[in-house]
């Protein structure tokens, strides 16, 4: 295959694992990554099943599971009705051979880049714009420097450069929530460590889980008008008035957390786009299909993108054909998981106490067996 130089823009989870995938492949990859320097950015993350058979094959499963927690349950409740469904996640390991890990998105980052080869991460490059040409794509940076190379691949999440290239026309999904994150040192009860809870109410629901290392992450949603912000210093205690009513222990983890310490971002998607190419130019994960974080499975869905692509590069017989394989079998699943993503936002912040209660009702209701498929329609890879 005539692929010497493969350039990435976006050093996250998507980008790393792309580079990490291509280069055990033997393809020269470099990453340019717009940050200055990696810091300790971001929240918490769940890695599933699915993401960790990918990371298995790249050699690099078992050190995210040593970086975490592994979940033993999943569970939901209503902040009033109590427990409506639980997944056993458990049983979920012993079919897929691999649990959910929670984990700081940091050190999930540690990992991956532990695995890229050595001097191919360069960092304070902010992509500008990406052209293509022929049978290579040009990179321009905001410094003035300049790349070029056989694919570029478009890693650089839902608000993404690279996309102007291939569809120029998205527009995000507002999703009418705004999300709070946080990892606090926190001590959970015994019977809480494994378990990644979430409690919904009208209009707002939070989660919490271990992620290791003594730190719990939590997350809290709200329906709130776009762009709307908080008053400095104010973010804590208004959390904390507008979960009062919840359950223990989320009045703790609220008052353990400083305001500094809380992250705020409203919450998008977009509506699935007719391709994830143009010429040598290829997405992957939110650039290609941003989901809302409610299944946990952004992440997921990058790295299976990442090994798909780099699979398909590698086998041939032509870039063009690669990229068209690796949509065939991407696009689908993504597609659904942006779809049921956006679906349940809307089922768990639902207002009216009618609805609410046929909702607690079906949930408590819903039979294992669709349960089960649920689950293998997430952490199948069929490849």
């Amino acid at each position: 295959m005539d692929i010497q130089r493969v350039a990435i823009i976006g050093g996250g989870i998507g980008g790393l694992t792309t580079a990490i995938a291509l280069q055990r492949h033997g393809f020269e990859t470099h990453i340019y990554e717009a940050a200055e320097e990696l810091n300790a950015v971001g929240a918490g993350i769940m890695v599933p099943p699915n993401a960790l058979q990918v990371l298995d094959r790249l050699g690099l499963a078992e050190a995210v599971r040593a970086e975490g927690t592994p979940s033993r349950l999943a569970e939901v409740y209503d902040y009033r009705a109590g427990l409506l469904q639980v997944i056993d996640l458990a049983a979920v390991e012993r079919r897929w051979d691999w649990p959910t890990v929670a984990i700081h998105r940091a050190r999930l980052q540690r990992v991956l880049v532990s695995g890229v080869a050595p001097g191919s991460l360069y960092l304070g490059k902010a992509c500008r714009r990406v052209v293509a040409d022929g049978r290579q794509a040009g990179v321009e940076f905001a410094d003035g420097s300049e790349t070029h190379a056989d694919i570029v691949v478009g890693a650089d999440g839902i608000r993404s450069v690279t996309r102007h290239a291939v569809q120029p026309d998205v527009q995000l999904r507002y999703s009418g929530q705004t999300s709070y994150r946080a990892v606090v040192p926190f001590e959970l009860p015994p019977e809480l460590v494994g378990v990644a809870r979430e409690i919904w109410g009208p209009g707002r629901r939070f989660g919490f889980t271990a992620i290791g290392h003594g730190e719990v992450y939590w997350y809290a949603t709200l329906d709130a008008a776009e762009g709307e912000r908080d008053v400095p210093g104010a973010v804590g205690r208004r959390l904390a008035t507008l979960f009062t009513t919840f359950p223990a222990p989320i009045g703790d983890l609220i008052a353990a957390t400083p305001d500094d310490r809380i992250l705020r971002t409203d919450m998008y998607d977009f509506r699935p786009i007719p391709s994830w190419h143009q010429g040598r130019i290829v997405l992957l994960g939110d650039a290609a299909h941003a989901t809302t974080p409610n299944l946990g499975q952004g992440g997921a869905q990058a790295i299976e993108d990442a090994w798909v692509l780099a699979d398909r590069l590698s086998a041939g017989p032509n870039p063009e054909t690669a990229i068209r394989e690796y949509e065939r079998i991407r696009m689908p699943k993504a597609r659904m998981v942006v779809k049921r993503s956006w679906t349940l936002g809307r089922i768990a912040h639902l207002s009216n106490p009618l609805a609410r209660q046929l909702r607690n009702t079906l949930l408590r209701h819903t039979p294992a067996s669709v349960l089960r498929r649920q689950t293998e329609a997430l952490y199948e890879l069929g490849y």
